[in-house]
């Protein structure tokens, strides 16, 4: 299987922030499961690096700087280990991620995944 997701409803474990931070994300592998795999194995490792502390006025922009360098650093990180095997990995992936932070809800995406929410009455939202 080439697809890979993770379910983190609380990483308070491998952050420092004060705020409650759940996190999940969906990989969907193309041409191969090493993209997907590296992916979800350091997507979230790096976002709670980057995460923001303190600050509480420029919070919102600050979670929003730090999915996008967090999808930038993984891209690259995997590229750059994909290019040095031999022959070099042609893998890829799509990726979702949908990030909690106390009641606001971030979502992040790359490529062609999408986010749908639904309500109780059924009713559906795409991100």
């Amino acid at each position: 299987m080439q697809d890979a997701h993770v379910m983190l409803p609380d990483m308070s474990d491998c952050m420092t922030s004060l705020s409650r931070v759940s996190y999940f994300a969906v990989f969907d592998g193309h041409g191969g499961s090493r993209a997907s795999r590296f992916a979800a194995e350091h997507l979230h490792q790096t976002l709670a690096k980057k995460f923001p502390s303190g600050d509480p006025e420029n919070v919102d922009k600050l979670i929003k700087k730090c999915l996008l360098d967090t999808f930038r650093q993984t891209d690259e990180e995997f590229l750059k280990k994909a290019s040095s095997q031999k022959p070099a990995w042609k893998d890829g992936s799509t990726a979702t991620c949908v990030l909690v932070v106390d009641d606001m809800v971030y979502v992040a995406n790359l490529g062609d995944s999408r986010v749908r929410f639904m309500d109780l009455s059924l009713h559906c939202n795409t991100i």
